[in-house]
């Protein structure tokens, strides 16, 4: 049983089918939050105050436009080196009530683990968690993750009461790349497939060389935001064998 999750909306989705999705594996899952808990999230999403606003900030040496929004990590932020204190990290305890079960349902509810295992092929990974806050004139130019990312589950905090597709948002599932820039437009593939992201919906992709996607800038009006949570999976980093370090130590080759 799961105070959060619509389980039989878990194992809704073959694994064939998902994986023969193209250009990449992907998938909207609609529901997958039972109603009432994902009414506590919306109303309770964490505050702005929290999070680190994000501009202009480069991303590595593609030259791809930055992606301007509001940005909050859960314990470690890869934009803080060293201080993992202050304006973009949270503590779970820093979190409103609901979000502090919620982080740990994710992190522990074998349904929900099994459902990831289930379409991403699990084996050797990390879990982190961060949420993203978009307001007028942000954007999510079009870009592959890196090559340590396994695959993304982002659940979505917008309803049709508070947003308009007209404003952008949508996701947007990029094939057919017809350039050789790392930096294309949405203009430069063959094909763009949107999906409403508002009421209840969930978005989880498997990272591939051909896992393009993005968003069009938002054009909502001042005061509104598109709001969401991210659960990223990623390669475990490999430690350095013990017998390596130990030759180093003792001087030997």
């Amino acid at each position: 049983m799961s105070d959060f999750f619509n389980l039989s909306v878990l194992k809704s989705l073959s694994v064939q089918k998902f994986n023969e999705t193209k250009p990449f594996p992907y998938h909207l899952f609609k529901e997958i939050l039972l109603p009432e808990a994902f009414n506590e999230l919306y109303k309770n999403f964490p505050s702005l105050e929290l999070f680190e606003k994000h501009v202009n900030r480069p991303r590595g040496k593609s030259g791809q436009r930055p992606h301007n929004r509001y940005y909050l990590a859960f314990e470690k932020s890869l934009y803080h080196k060293n201080d993992q204190s202050g304006l973009g990290v949270t503590k779970i305890e820093q979190l409103p009530t609901v979000w502090q079960e919620f982080v740990r349902e994710v992190q522990t509810s074998e349904p929900y683990l099994e459902f990831l295992n289930r379409y991403l092929n699990l084996d050797k990974y990390t879990i982190r968690y961060a949420w993203h806050v978009g307001e007028t004139g942000s954007e999510v130019s079009p870009h592959c993750d890196s090559l340590d990312k396994i695959g993304t589950h982002i659940f979505y905090f917008n309803t049709s009461a508070d947003w308009e597709i007209e404003w952008g948002g949508s996701i947007l599932a990029l094939g057919g790349k017809k350039t050789d820039k790392t930096n294309p437009d949405i203009s430069d593939f063959e094909t763009v497939e949107g999906f409403d992201i508002r009421d209840n919906s969930s978005f989880l992709f498997k990272n591939t060389s051909d896992g393009w996607h993005g968003t069009e800038v938002l054009t909502c009006p001042p005061n509104h935001y598109r709001r969401l949570f991210n659960v990223i999976v990623q390669k475990k980093k490999a430690e350095a064998p013990l017998k390596k370090i130990w030759n180093y130590v003792s001087g030997k080759n």
